[in-house]
């Protein structure tokens, strides 16, 4: 079955993947250039000087001012979209299956807007990684990529981040986690947010976590710790469980914010393309191509 149906890829190529930026820094890409780049936008002229490339020549300012005048383009940054899946043993089943199809919705967008994208498995290591990978005809090996994830052990995604190589270039980082893990996603989030990436987190909630169908006397066991937990379950516990449980998904809500970390709470019950094609376009995280 494939990751993602083609009616919905036909969809997202008409996306692009937020608003890619422009300089005029040092560091190539980032620069008014008479030079063909990778992507570019037409940003002014200039007179014409030996050695410059005859392509850029306007030819229709020539014949309007008899004069020979270069093209200048301010090229885009170049940049890297990395999709971070958490792959530790909560995520096991609908939120680890949701993981992949939306990292795969948003790889697709930016392989399609000329970003570079990488896949990378994490739960307290770095489990998987595919390095960035340019242009859509390289979607199908991103999706391989994806699909091949595995659910892993336990989760401590500041210790596997310590260890996650170093992308050249600006980078958009995008996180599919579901928060579990007892240390909390402070640290993790600040070492994305020091390497200058804009970071996207995606908190993942099945129904199952918002409200469990249990009930009588339980022995409940932790997936990745194995701890276990002996309690009886009727409605009361169920009322305040889930009272705590909205709490802590606003902390996580507010701890993102704080660190500057965009913050996307999703229900795995809600279509992918619902989430992609709707909420991420009213944010701004994907957009129309013009």
């Amino acid at each position: 079955m494939p990751l993602l149906p083609a009616s919905f890829l036909d969809r997202l190529a008409a996306l692009t993947l937020g608003n890619r930026r422009r300089g005029t820094g040092a560091s190539a890409g980032q620069r008014r250039s008479p030079r063909r780049g990778r992507s570019q936008e037409f940003a002014d002229h200039r007179p014409y000087v030996p050695g410059d490339d005859l392509r850029f020549l306007d030819w229709h300012l020539f014949g309007r001012l008899d004069a020979l005048w270069v093209k200048l383009f301010e090229e885009e940054e170049d940049r890297v979209v990395q999709c971070l899946l958490d792959c530790s043993a909560s995520m096991q089943g609908d939120k680890l299956d949701y993981a992949r199809k939306l990292a795969g919705a948003l790889a697709f967008v930016a392989l399609g807007t000329g970003d570079r994208v990488s896949v990378t498995a994490l739960d307290e290591a770095i489990r998987a990684h595919a390095p960035p990978r340019r242009g859509r005809d390289q979607a199908a090996a991103v999706f391989r990529a994806i699909e091949e994830v595995n659910p892993g052990t336990r989760t401590d995604l500041s210790k596997a981040l310590a260890t996650y190589p170093r992308q050249r270039g600006t980078g958009i980082a995008l996180l599919m986690t579901d928060f579990l893990y007892p240390e909390g996603p402070d640290d993790a989030l600040k070492r994305l947010v020091a390497r200058g990436n804009e970071v996207h987190a995606f908190h993942l909630l099945s129904p199952a976590d918002l409200r469990p169908a249990l009930g009588g006397d339980l022995v409940l066991q932790d997936a990745e710790t194995g701890e276990e937990l002996v309690l009886t379950v009727d409605e009361d516990v169920l009322d305040r469980y889930q009272a705590t449980m909205r709490a802590w998904a606003d902390e996580m809500d507010a701890t993102c914010r704080r660190l500057g970390v965009t913050y996307t709470r999703v229900v795995t019950n809600m279509p992918v393309e619902d989430l992609v094609l709707g909420e991420l376009r009213r944010s701004g995280l994907v957009g129309t191509s013009r």
